[in-house]
């Protein structure tokens, strides 16, 4: 029993100098975002600060993980702590001497850019020295802030990396979109200009947003993360050749979303091909070829081991888990405490690709909402038995909860309803008229309050954060708790809420509040069932229907 507590205690110990560190870099990034807000907002790749935090902290964990025993047994290294603030003193006078013209030195912009490089340079060393027991895994700390800073570089130039890749690849696609065209229009495929293709009745402009790069990004990320999460279970040098594999494949399927959309415009509908098609074809296409190649590797024995790997890792991650004070233990879970993984997955994956198909053929209104209720509650009928809650009861704790995320969403979710009164007019489930739009409204109202926070907190809260706490996601009890895993689900609940992110993520973390507390996945959908009803209410009461999304 005394060396479980001890177990149980360690990974409190190897954290505790990344939790003061995230708090520090939080104060100071709240300082320098207050300070430097307007000039911080006009800089490009803010949508992607999400997957960034979340490739920060996957990173972190593995470090962490791979090298426990040395930071469980290292000290806080507080001089450094200190080294770090006073280092962002200089960082934060150097943005403060930029912001306000930056007057020329005896060196000329070679002295502007040490004048910013040293003080940062200062910071990073400090802040990798404070939470690094020795030399050699502050390095490594270092690659992974190298690797986070590439990303954001790309990020912020991917305007002219997509120019530079269309320059090279434009002739290739349109040529090969007019090879297939060609046997499925409606006549003759005409090319009035360089970059316009169709047909007498439909054609579109393709430009450089078109090209594919942005796919070929995406899938890139997702195969290189699948090489490093599954290394152990993959047979290299050869799983390298998924990520050249992937590049050809999503390109060429950009190629068939470009064709498919013409062809849509053709036969179906032009608004539709423009509006609804346009961009959900394009995360059709990812999510087929990334998952696809990734469930073909799996298969391969020429990629993947016949005998996976096993190894300490899900003991390292276990390893992971505290008991937080004022939640109950980990052996009164209460129920349901085995729910599988894949009654976990499976509402969320079809309530995605219901809503991506549903997306690609509608335009501007959300005509076929009624079809994701009903296809993501005939799975949850479909799991009932493995789901067993009819004997859970909902408590005040949980409402509470949602109430409260409720606020924060009202606070911090951008203010879409009232940013474009075209965009709100055009969601109006009015012009339907009636009975339909009351029909409409109540699916919308079922979605939203039912089916959604079912289907999402299932994902996040069921499967997510137990599958960053073990390999083996079942083996591990629902509302087991971990630093990473809480924080990890939250960023990628933020994620999936696009410019709505950083409310989600609170909202996120607050549901994850409502698991911890009696350890219940049922509290965390009555946490979130409760604030979609009060922004379902809000939405209909005032006819902001723009805040639905």
């Amino acid at each position: 029993m005394q060396a479980d507590a001890d177990r149980s205690q360690q990974p409190a110990e190897a954290w505790r100098p990344l939790m003061v560190l995230a708090l520090i870099l939080a104060i100071e990034a709240a300082v320098i975002g207050w300070c430097f807000g307007g000039w911080l907002l006009t800089m490009p790749g803010k949508r992607y600060l999400s997957i960034v935090l979340l490739g920060i902290l996957g990173g972190l964990w593995s470090h962490v993980e791979r090298h426990r025993e040395e930071y469980c047994s290292a000290r806080v290294s507080w001089p450094l702590f200190a080294g770090q603030i006073v280092s962002f003193a200089g960082v934060f006078a150097a943005l403060d001497w930029l912001a306000a013209g930056a007057p020329q030195t005896p060196l000329g912009d070679v002295g502007m850019a040490l004048a910013v490089a040293l003080p940062a340079a200062a910071w990073l060393a400090c802040s990798l020295g404070a939470i690094a027991p020795r030399l050699a895994l502050a390095q490594t700390l270092l690659g992974t802030a190298a690797a986070c800073a590439a990303f954001a570089v790309l990020t912020w130039n991917m305007g002219d990396l997509t120019q530079s890749f269309w320059n090279q690849t434009s002739e290739p696609t349109i040529r090969m979109v007019e090879l297939l065209l060609g046997p499925c229009a409606d006549g003759p495929v005409v090319r009035p200009e360089p970059f316009v293709i169709g047909t007498d009745s439909f054609r579109v402009r393709i430009l450089a947003a078109c090209s594919g790069f942005q796919g070929i990004g995406l899938v890139t990320m997702l195969l290189s993360g699948y090489l490093f999460w599954f290394r152990s279970s993959l047979r290299f040098p050869q799983a390298i050749l998924l990520l050249p594999v992937g590049v050809v494949l999503i390109w060429l399927a950009n190629v068939v979303r470009i064709t498919a959309l013409i062809l849509v415009g053709i036969w179906i509908s032009p608004e539709i091909a423009l509006d609804g098609f346009h961009s959900a074809a394009g995360w059709i296409a990812f999510l087929t070829v990334g998952l696809g190649i990734i469930w073909t590797a799996s298969c391969m024995p020429f990629f993947t081991r016949i005998e996976p790997a096993l190894s300490g890792a899900d003991d390292a991650a276990s390893a992971s888990v505290v008991n937080v004070p004022g939640m109950p233990p980990i052996h009164d879970v209460g129920q349901p405490a085995t729910i599988t993984s894949a009654t976990c997955l499976l509402p969320f994956l079809v309530l995605t690709a219901i809503t991506i198909l549903t997306r690609a053929l509608t335009s501007g209104f959300d005509l076929l909402y009624p079809v994701r209720v009903v296809c993501v509650a005939a799975v949850l009928w479909h799991l009932r038995q493995q789901l067993s809650w009819r004997d859970c009861q909902i408590s005040l704790m949980p409402v509470a909860i949602g109430a409260g995320a409720f606020a924060v969403w009202m606070m911090l979710a951008p203010a879409v309803a009232t940013s474009s009164a075209l965009a709100a007019a055009s969601q109006d489930p009015a012009h339907l008229g009636a009975p339909w739009a009351a029909l409409w409204l109540c699916f919308r109202v079922a979605g939203s309050v039912l089916t959604v926070p079912i289907a999402e907190e299932l994902f996040f809260r069921g499967f997510l954060i137990r599958r960053c706490i073990s390999e083996d996601a079942d083996s591990v009890p629902i509302g087991q708790f971990s630093w990473f895993s809480f924080l990890v689900s939250s960023i990628a609940f933020g994620a999936l809420h696009g410019d709505a992110w950083l409310a989600a993520i609170v909202v996120g973390m607050l549901f994850g509040l409502a698991l911890f507390t009696r350890r219940r996945l049922f509290d965390a959908v009555v946490a979130h069932a409760t604030t979609n009803a009060l922004l379902s209410g809000y939405v209909i009461a005032t006819g902001s229907w723009a805040q639905w999304g």
